[in-house]
């Protein structure tokens, strides 16, 4: 076989070689695609022994101070045992208050709230628009030992007399002008004793330290009261000058008074007339002529002589 004769063979060889190809390509792209499926996810039980429980959690932000309420909680499920402090029913966390913020997801832990709303500080008491001013009391002062937080109370201011005089009165009256009046109205109180609400929790502490220490110590009796700033200052004043007393008010009552001022005129009653001067008392006069004695008496003025 000369040369010319193998190339046109080798010649056509490529080309049916080609033309298959081609004819492949076109048979593979008219093919319908065939779905390859996914391996399956290999699914692990969880151990016998490990137990999927139910923790209360913050559904979203909750302030410091605030109730929580039902819609606040939601419940997460977790593996294992349940958390040292957290909860496991609505019950056990709507209704209180919380002493910290708690974030979204947190859990609702013991520690971060409380059913006494005092547990949130003092400050979480204070309405809007007041302040809180605390003052040193007594029983006598402060209705025995029977205010609680939460109750409303008047307070009275009693002026003594020197207060006026200390005024340079330009016509200043014989007569004491003491006088005492109701100052505030409808104050709120926010705690009572040296801790954040109930007042017998701080009994119990002086009693617990008085079986410990053998020394009887009577607990605080400083209450505090919210007052707006301007009722502070007229406190503020009103103390520096004279005594006052705290009236506790019904839990209904929310009539407010007009001026109550009472003087001392109020209590003794009115200034009695002066007394008539007394009758001066004759003096007789001993008049001694010789042997005679002979006593004479004068006579006074409007005495016909």
């Amino acid at each position: 076989m000369n040369t010319n004769a193998l190339t046109r063979a080798y010649l056509v060889l490529g080309g049916l070689g080609a033309v298959s190809l081609i004819a492949y390509g076109v048979y593979k792209a008219y093919l319908p695609e065939v779905a390859v499926p996914a391996p399956a996810p290999i699914v692990q039980s969880a151990p016998a022994d490990i137990k999927v429980v139910g923790v209360m959690t913050a559904a979203r932000f909750i302030a410091r101070g605030q109730v929580i309420a039902r819609e606040d909680v939601t419940t997460t499920s977790i593996a294992g045992t349940v958390p040292s402090g957290a909860r496991t029913a609505n019950g056990d966390v709507v209704g209180k208050v919380a002493t910290a913020d708690i974030l979204p997801q947190q859990l609702l832990l013991d520690s971060a709230m409380s059913a006494d709303p005092a547990k949130a500080g003092l400050a979480a008491l204070v309405p809007a628009g007041y302040r809180a001013i605390s003052i040193l009391t007594n029983d006598e002062i402060a209705v025995s030992q029977f205010i609680r937080p939460g109750d409303k109370v008047d307070i009275q201011l009693v002026l003594p007399d020197t207060v006026f005089a200390k005024q340079g009165m330009a016509e200043r009256p014989e007569t004491d002008i003491s006088e005492a009046r109701t100052v505030l109205q409808d104050v709120l109180v926010l705690t009572v004793g040296a801790t954040l609400g109930d007042p017998t929790l701080a009994q119990a502490a002086a009693e617990q330290t008085a079986s410990t220490s053998g020394r009887r110590n009577d607990p605080s009796r400083t209450i505090s009261l919210a007052m707006t700033p301007d009722q502070i200052a007229k406190f503020a004043l009103a103390r520096s000058l004279g005594a006052f007393y705290l009236s506790l008010r019904g839990p209904d009552d929310l009539q407010l008074i007009g001026d109550n001022t009472a003087k001392l005129s109020d209590i003794r009653g009115p200034t009695p007339p002066p007394a008539a001067p007394a009758t001066p008392q004759k003096r007789p006069i001993e008049l001694i002529v010789g042997d005679r004695t002979q006593l004479i008496y004068p006579k006074t003025s409007g005495e016909p002589r």
